[in-house]
This record gives structure tokens, C-alpha cells and sequence, in this order.
């Protein structure tokens, strides 16, 4: 939902794009504050997705604006070569879990947690072979931190640099051990995170794939019960395994990944990469009640970057309403997930709009507007970004 070119909004009454409405008077559907603070371009800042996956996403990571605008620059050099790139931006972007759980992949592991599969698990040890790097980076202590980059980024680099073949055995020699070991196969952490079934399942789904080892071993697993994000900057690798989540990010659509079934450059992959090695915790989202609320119906996630902020707005029985009175000072993207609403503006235009689940409605800035369920119940999610 929104106005990027590689899946456009659509107006229903007349099916003109997004992008043209919003072209016509960039100040009117923007603010002028707005299109001044993401310098004059014509659109929304942001992208807002639905996500629903039972198999492994690719593990991927999302570019900086430098190396978007450098692989765009080859691209019109040399067609063909990253025609994946179809704009300059980067894209940072959030996920806020509305299943009741999700399993992904999301940073680089904390270094300590590394160490201990190196010193565990001797198929890991095998598919990297470089054991100079691997000594070296276990004796590398706290206090060294930009060494220990250098050596991750060096390890990493290892894992993708193996052929295919020795990949696929060390696979099977995982499986084989995990039959008669179960977990302990996986070392400590294996055992207390719970990560078997999901070896096998990223087994099942990509067997004899590189991204297993990259994943299990060297990014963070997390799980998220419904209501919970997290946050995942440019350039953070990352992988959903399993879920349903609301996403949103900068105006992008550019991706490099390599492995659960994708072969980018793992040249350009590996040494785009944030080789920041920490729990994931610190990449959750907040939320609260919002602000601008007059029910106390309506949370605002906490969102660490400036292109948007997300919005979920929860009515229990039929009749219950939020109002927004002044509006939101700048474009807004809503969608009915669930129920149905009725969306009404306060001021000029009180034409009432019923919005069932899965439809959407661009509200320009500043406009007041009130939501009542118009069922049993009612929940929306909303994007929206003031400058």
C-alpha cells in the first residue's frame, strides 16, 4: 500500500495511481513541511505490507542509500547487472507481529553466543574452514571491537565462499548427529533456545542450504507473540521464518540476499552488512497509548526511523468509536485488517466510508476524522509520517 512504482495504490473511484494524485499537489497530499524534510520527491516516504509466510524468506539485508544509489548507477552502465534496483532509496523498515507467534532471523548474534557454536558444533567449524580466522577470533576479548568486526565480517565471508557439495554433506552430518543426539547436536545454545525443529525445518524447505548455517549459527533467533515488533535498520541481516506481520519501511523496494533459496553476490552481501554483534532485544519496538487518542483505543509504535511512525487502533463491540479531531499532520495510509469500520471526516467532507478487512484509505493531511466499528469488532493499522 502506498505509491512505490513495483506495486501502486490505485484510487477505486477512477484507478488513477497514487503517485499521480499525489504528483498533482505534493504540497496538499504531503504538507509542505513534508515534502521539504525527504527533499521534494513527489511520494510517500513509506511503503506499509502485509506479510504471511510458512517457508523461510530469504536471508537478506536492505541497502544503505550509498550503495542503492551505486548499484542503480551500474545498472544503467550495464543492464541486466542489478536489475533488482529500481530506486535510489534505503530501506529501513519495522515489523509488528499479528499471528500469534512469529520465528525469524534478525542481526548478528551476540559475540560470546558465537564463540560457543565455534567451539561446539564441529560442522560449523568445517563449513567455515578457516581455522587462522576462527582462533583468532576466539581469543579475541572485549575491548577489541572493531578487530572482532573484521573477523566476523572474515568469517561470514568463509561460510559463502564454500561449494555447494561440502555445504550439502555437513547438512546431512548435522541431521544425522541431531538423530542420535537430538539438540545436544546443536551445543548449549541449541539445546536451551529450542533450535532443532527449526534446522529441520529450514532443512525441509531449503535442504542442503548455506543460509541454515549463516542463520542458526550466526544471527539472532527470535520469537514475537502478537502486538510485539521489531525494528531492522539498512544493511542488518535478517530472515522471517514463520508468521504474519504488519510491515512498513522507507520508499524502497531494493534487496540483496543470499540463501533460503536466493544467490545474489555474496561478495556485495557480506561486505554490506551491519556486523553489529547484539542481542535482538535492543531492536524491539515500544508502544503506547497515542496522544492524538480520545478513547484511549488507538497505540502508537515507537518507530526509530523518521519516513513513519505505525498506529493500531482496536474497537471492541459494535458502535465503538475513535475520533481524531485535528487529524494527522501529514499523509496517512489506514487499513481495516480485521471487521469492518465506518470512517467519517469532522470537518468538510462527512462522507461516510464503510471499509471492510483488507481495504485501505489514503487520508490527507490534517483532516479530522472519526472510526466506528460498524460490527462485533473492529481493528485497523495505520502509517503515517509528520515532519
Amino acid at each position: 500500500m502506498g505509491d512505490h512504482p513495483n506495486g501502486p495504490s490505485r484510487a477505486v473511484k477512477d484507478n488513477k495511481p497514487l503517485a499521480d494524485i499525489i504528483a498533482s499537489n505534493p504540497e496538499e497530499y504531503l504538507t509542505s513541511a513534508v515534502y521539504e524534510k525527504f527533499n521534494k520527491d513527489p511520494h510517500l516516504p513509506f511503503l506499509f505490507k502485509i506479510l504471511s509466510f510458512r517457508k523461510a524468506l530469504p536471508l537478506q539485508a536492505h541497502p544503505d542509500k550509498g550503495l542503492a544509489q551505486k548499484l542503480m548507477k551500474q545498472e544503467k552502465q550495464e543492464k541486466g547487472k542489478n536489475e533488482k534496483f529500481v530506486d535510489p532509496n534505503h530501506k529501513p523498515e519495522v515489523s509488528v507481529t499479528v499471528s500469534d507467534l512469529f520465528q525469524g532471523f534478525v542481526g548478528f548474534r551476540p559475540v560470546s553466543e558465537i564463540k560457543l557454536f565455534l567451539q561446539e558444533v564441529p560442522e560449523l567449524r568445517v563449513a567455515l574452514a578457516n581455522e587462522d580466522a576462527v582462533n583468532e577470533f576466539l581469543k579475541t576479548g572485549e575491548g577489541e571491537e572493531e578487530k572482532m568486526k573484521g573477523l566476523l565480517k572474515t568469517l561470514f565471508w568463509s561460510l559463502f565462499k564454500r561449494d555447494k557439495e561440502t555445504i550439502s554433506k555437513l547438512c546431512q552430518a548435522i541431521l544425522g548427529r541431531m538423530h542420535l543426539l537430538g539438540e545436544d547436536a546443536l551445543g548449549t545454545l541449541g539445546r536451551s533456545q529450542n533450535l532443532g525443529p527449526v534446522v529441520k525445518k529450514m532443512l525441509l524447505d531449503y535442504p542442503e542450504d548455506v543460509g541454515m548455517f549463516a542463520a542458526i549459527f550466526f544471527t539472532n533467533f527470535v520469537r514475537l507473540k502478537k502486538g510485539e515488533g521489531i525494528a531492522i535498520p539498512a544493511d542488518c541481516i535478517h530472515a522471517y521464518l514463520e508468521g504474519d506481520v504488519i510491515e512498513c519501511m522507507a520508499w524502497s523496494d531494493n534487496m540483496i540476499a543470499c540463501g533460503f533459496g536466493e544467490n545474489d553476490d555474496p561478495k556485495i552481501f557480506t561486505n554490506m552488512l551491519l556486523y553489529e554483534a547484539s542481542a535482538s532485544k535492543k531492536l524491539e519496538l515500544k508502544h503506547q497509548t497515542w496522544s492524538k487518542s480520545t478513547t484511549g483505543k488507538t497505540e502508537l509504535y515507537e518507530v526509530p526511523m523518521p519516513e513513519f511512525d505505525l498506529l493500531n487502533i482496536k474497537l471492541e463491540e459494535d458502535g465503538e468509536k475513535e475520533v481524531i479531531n485535528e487529524g494527522i499532520a501529514g499523509p496517512s495510509v489506514f487499513l481495516c485488517f480485521d471487521g469492518e469500520v465506518s470512517l467519517q471526516g469532522i470537518d468538510g467532507d462527512n462522507k461516510e466510508e464503510i471499509l471492510g478487512a483488507g481495504q485501505a484509505v489514503f487520508i490527507k493531511p490534517n483532516s479530522g476524522f472519526s472510526i466506528k466499528a460498524a460490527g462485533k469488532r473492529a481493528e485497523m493499522w495505520a502509517a503515517f509520517v509528520e515532519a
